[in-house]
């Protein structure tokens, strides 16, 4: 187990990794720590500052100085000054006088060299002659290598009464087996499914238990993206995000000091997260949107329906992480059209502020767009659960005024693929998920297997509801067409979250929710779009999730694309009123294809 942790020190980077990481590994180990890494402020040398006791059991001011991997002459001492010795000249001159906190200032100070790595046996007499000379009755130096680290993640965070020899062998094998992601992902969701069966009773161990979460799905990510695979930490951060919000939404609803400490763990997890969505999309997926075929070649399969699966899958991802940014801008209950009325609201500093994200949010809606346009495989969902993917997109896409020309237009080539399809006896929609259906379908041409595998849907309703909010009454008018003359057997329904919902949607666990049935497509009116919303403002199980409170609702639009839930229709009720057809439909920013 040290060997895999070592290995995994080694490989973190210096910013926004081991500096992220080192916080909560002091914690765990009894340390008060009083300043973290931050961004766009001078930090004089110190990446980490903490109060604890030393290995002699005396009490210290602890400076950490971070540095990645190994510790060469580069990065002891050269010209720039993200060298480490540099640093450490900063808070001898600095730091120490006018840094550190008054009620600290009487503390010995220890000034701690930190990498992931260890000493090249090069530059190991320049520094230990630094730290003799600079030695003194007050302050120390310590070297706090991968060896260091790696025992203090085994003796904290991985200790073994919370990670016991068990759930070590199923983090190992997750690490192991990181090029097969449903394998890892099988024993990595073992150890979630562990902490998640007995919860700490105190909010110390829970909070205990978050990070040994957040410091086991450190440790997957870094081998698996040294494995230029990291598909299988991916999945897992989605379940690690889900299983600690579970575990924390009670002491999150506190007040001071544990709600504060339960919200940096929540955030350092949803950051890994996102890190990971970007090793994954930025670096792999995004760089080839634009190329006609060339994701839908990269899925590797001579078969339609893989490449059909993965790129659904992989839209539904791009629209969640678009998502997170409009929360960014919009933490209310749901989504809103980010458009001048919004952003006539705020202060006009915040709205400066927030021009990079916007900026962020109008590329992904590009390029989910060119993704759609570039694979003709995202115009013909095979499956009617699917829908979940189509309305996170739908969603995201209907957050710029700009982009709700290119849902009028996915719409109608969804529809008509789909109604085509049918009436062919081609691959339409299904109800079932089973890969082994789904290879096979459709595996009858006869009206009896029509009826059977389209007993139900959610994706054909929430269609016309997304056409009749936009004013598109002919699709409107051939889903109701197609409705009366070939679907009549089919239940028109939706999801909606309950009363039980809040103790299982997060955990993925099922007989939770409610479903509105015999939902009406009329042709001539817009009677689906009104009939939903009616029943999304009256039904209060929604706004009463924990995530919808605490003011983070795509938590639960996660959960939805992970434990495959239909997107609740609570979350359109600001949105779909608001994007009515305008005049400036259809002016699609550069650059983009039209379906």
């Amino acid at each position: 187990m040290k060997l895999v942790i070592r290995e995994y020190l080694a490989s973190l980077r210096e910013r926004g990794e081991l500096d992220a990481v080192l916080p909560d590994l002091l914690t765990e180990l009894g340390f008060t720590v009083y300043s973290r890494p931050a961004r766009g402020t001078r930090q004089y040398g110190v990446d980490v500052a903490a109060v604890g006791n030393g290995r002699d059991g005396v009490r210290r001011v602890h400076l950490f100085s971070v540095k990645s991997g190994d510790l060469d002459r580069n990065e002891w001492n050269t010209s720039s000054p993200q060298s480490l010795r540099p640093s450490l000249d900063e808070i001898l001159d600095h730091y120490i006088a006018s840094r550190i906190p008054p009620e600290y200032a009487a503390l010995p100070i220890a000034i701690c060299l930190t990498f992931g790595g260890a000493i090249d046996e090069q530059v190991r007499a320049e520094v230990t002659g630094y730290m003799t000379r600079n030695t003194t009755a007050r302050v120390s130096y310590e070297e706090w290598n991968g060896d260091r680290l790696a025992d203090v993640i085994l003796r904290g965070i991985l200790r073994e009464g919370l990670l016991p020899h068990v759930l070590r062998s199923h983090l190992r094998k997750s690490v192991a087996m990181v090029e097969e992601p449903d394998i890892a992902l099988d024993h990595f969701g073992k150890l979630l499914r562990a902490v998640a069966d007995t919860p700490g009773s105190t909010a110390t161990a829970r909070l205990s238990q978050a990070r040994m979460i957040n410091i086991c799905l450190w440790i997957m990510f870094v081998w698996a993206r040294e494995a230029n695979n990291v598909e299988a930490p991916y999945r897992a951060s989605e379940r690690a995000k889900l299983e600690v919000w579970h575990l924390l939404k009670t002491d999150v609803a506190r007040s001071g000091k544990t709600a504060e400490a339960a919200g940096f763990v929540i955030n350092e997890l949803f950051e890994l997260h996102f890190a990971i969505w970007d090793e994954l999309f930025e670096k792999k997926i995004l760089p080839h949107a634009d190329a006609r075929h060339a994701l839908s070649s990269a899925v590797g399969s001579y078969a339609s329906l893989d490449v059909n699966l993965k790129l659904f899958e992989l839209v539904g991802r791009l629209a969640l992480r678009g998502l997170w940014l409009v929360w960014q801008l919009a933490p209310t209950r749901g989504p809103v059209v980010l458009d001048e009325v919004y952003f006539g609201t705020l202060p006009t500093m915040l709205a400066e502020v927030n021009k990079a994200t916007l900026a962020r949010i109008d590329g992904l809606c590009i390029q989910l767009m060119k993704i759609v346009s570039n694979n003709r495989a995202l115009l013909s969902p095979i499956g009617d659960w699917q829908a979940i993917d189509i309305g996170l997109a739908f969603t995201f896409l209907a957050c710029r005024p700009a982009m709700h020309g290119a849902i009028d237009q996915w719409t109608e080539e969804l529809v008509s693929r789909s109604i085509f399809a049918f009436n062919a006896h081609g691959r339409y929609p299904v109800i079932s998920p089973s890969y082994w259906d789904l290879i096979v379908h459709p595996s009858e041409r006869s009206e009896e297997y029509r009826q059977n595998s389209t007993e139900g849907s959610i994706l054909y309703p929430m269609l016309a509801q997304w056409a009749a909010a936009r004013g598109k009454q002919d699709v409107f008018d051939e889903l109701a067409e197609f409705k009366t003359k070939s679907l009549a057997h089919c239940t028109f329904q939706t999801w909606f979250p309950d009363d039980d919902s809040e103790d299982n949607i997060y955990l993925g666990q099922d007989n939770h929710g409610a479903v509105l049935t015999d939902i009406p497509v009329t042709a001539g009116s817009r009677d689906a779009l009104n009939f939903v919303l009616e029943e999304a403002t009256n039904n209060p199980h929604y706004d009463a999730l924990s995530a919808v409170r605490f003011g983070h609702w795509p938590i639960v639009l996660t959960a939805c694309r992970c434990h495959r839930l239909p997107v609740p229709p609570q979350v359109w009720r600001d949105l779909l009123p608001a994007i009515g057809p305008h005049v400036e439909d259809g002016q699609h920013p550069t650059g983009y294809d039209a379906c």
